[in-house]
């Protein structure tokens, strides 16, 4: 599946449909900055006459789609994993916290995926539930992002720092790079990220000792993702110094998304910032899409599919429709060699449902297991996630319409949600 993290930018421009049909054609990797964007939008002032605030928030919460999506890990706790010894993959695939490792009956082992607190709060959200706590955070949120001068002051801070003149953003860039790959600044970037990233509970002399040891390797490949971090913060400080990137008070949180770059195929934005700073950033095998050109293009899809009956419909329920012009056509056709020669849509038989079915029980069942640790050699066999599916989310069999007026009848929904 080909991975995708849209900022908020591109995420409000999308209807509700278009999103739909984005996390249907996309794995949608939720960067929890975007979850706290939308919880922000709690204490923005809107026309009360139009709708509320809380329902602005609560139909934000819609359109994430958890069945379809994930939440990342938050930046800083990837990078705590990777300071004590964790390795964080860099590869487009989401990075997912695991709460345990079980074993099942047939003595198989697969890692249960741990529930985020932004998974359980949009779940909360897409009903308009909203704690007392919620508002608190997104006030504090609102104000701490709002604040006009942040960044003007920011910049005349950064004045004082003596670095060359930097013209443009090819040398920034550059420059950015001959101090993240110089061997005589190692040692200073690592105290770096140690302090500005760490929660207070690494033990910095053991980390130090351990590099050493290692006969203190280029931090670009010792601790890559955190030298990403890194890079991210030093592009940002050094362009705002020299007046290559501008002073808009949201540009520090619009930031915040390039932490996860990694962690997908494709990032989208509108932004200004984001234009400027991901093609520094992302590698070959990425791509960067103007969330205006991924809009016109999923409009196009939706409008396409929309006229179709409704079988041929669910035949769009998780392949895109096969057109040259379309975006997303393209994009599987670079990372999926759509349409293989050899793709046959097909029904699955009876026999294929039940083994499927009789696999998934297992490994449920397994998820309610106690902890277990793997053996020398071995590798996780399978992953269960909870995600949430409610009687108003479009049904999983792509026909467009909420579930409990097409695949699941309103009883027939009631009755498994008592069971689960």
């Amino acid at each position: 599946m080909i991975t995708i993290i849209v900022d908020k930018s591109t995420f409000q421009s999308l209807s509700f449909t278009e999103l739909e049909k984005l996390s249907r054609y996309y794995k949608h990797n939720i960067a929890p900055v975007l979850v706290m964007e939308i919880l922000g939008d709690l204490k923005k002032d809107f026309d009360p006459e139009k709708r509320s605030a809380v329902e602005i928030v609560s139909d934000f919460s819609k359109k994430l789609f958890p069945m379809q999506s994930v939440v990342n890990g938050y930046y800083k706790s990837l990078i705590h994993v990777e300071l004590t010894g964790g390795e964080i993959p860099l590869d487009g695939r989401p990075f997912l916290q695991m709460e345990k490792l079980v074993q099942a009956e047939d003595g198989s082992k697969g890692f249960i995926v741990k529930e985020t607190e932004e998974e359980v709060a949009i779940h909360k959200w897409k009903d308009g539930r909203f704690s007392e706590a919620d508002h608190m955070l997104s006030k504090i949120w609102r104000d701490t992002t709002t604040q006009e001068d942040v960044l003007k002051n920011l910049q005349k801070i950064l004045k004082n720092l003596t670095i060359p003149k930097l013209k443009s953003l090819k040398d920034l860039d550059l420059y950015v790079d001959e101090i993240i790959s110089n061997p005589n600044f190692q040692d200073q970037l690592l105290a770096h990220i140690i302090d500005f990233y760490s929660r207070g509970d690494i033990d910095g002399v053991k980390l130090f000792n351990s590099w050493v040891l290692a006969e203190k390797p280029i931090l670009r490949n010792y601790l890559p993702y955190s030298i990403h971090c890194l890079k991210v913060d030093l592009l940002f400080l050094f362009g705002l110094k020299n007046e290559l990137i501008g002073v808009r008070p949201t540009n520090k949180v619009d930031l915040e998304y390039l932490f996860y770059l990694p962690f997908c195929n494709v990032f989208t934005s509108n932004d200004k910032i984001h234009k400027q700073l991901v093609p520094l950033i992302i590698r070959k095998d990425q791509m960067f899409v103007i969330g205006e050109d991924l809009k016109i293009d999923l409009r196009n899809i939706v409008e396409f599919i929309d006229k179709k009956e409704l079988e041929e419909k669910r035949k769009f329920a998780s392949i895109p429709p096969i057109n040259e012009a379309s975006l997303t056509f393209q994009i599987w056709k670079r990372y999926l060699n759509y349409p293989l020669s050899n793709f046959k849509s097909r029904e699955l038989s009876m026999e294929e449902r039940e083994y499927a079915k009789s696999q998934m029980d297992k490994f449920i069942r397994a998820s309610q297991g106690e902890k277990v640790e793997f053996e020398d050699g071995e590798s996780g066999d399978f992953i269960v996630r909870k995600t949430y599916l409610s009687k108003k989310d479009t049904c999983f069999c792509g026909s467009g319409k909420v579930v409990i007026e097409c695949c699941l009848s309103e009883s027939e929904f009631e009755k498994l949600a008592k069971q689960k």
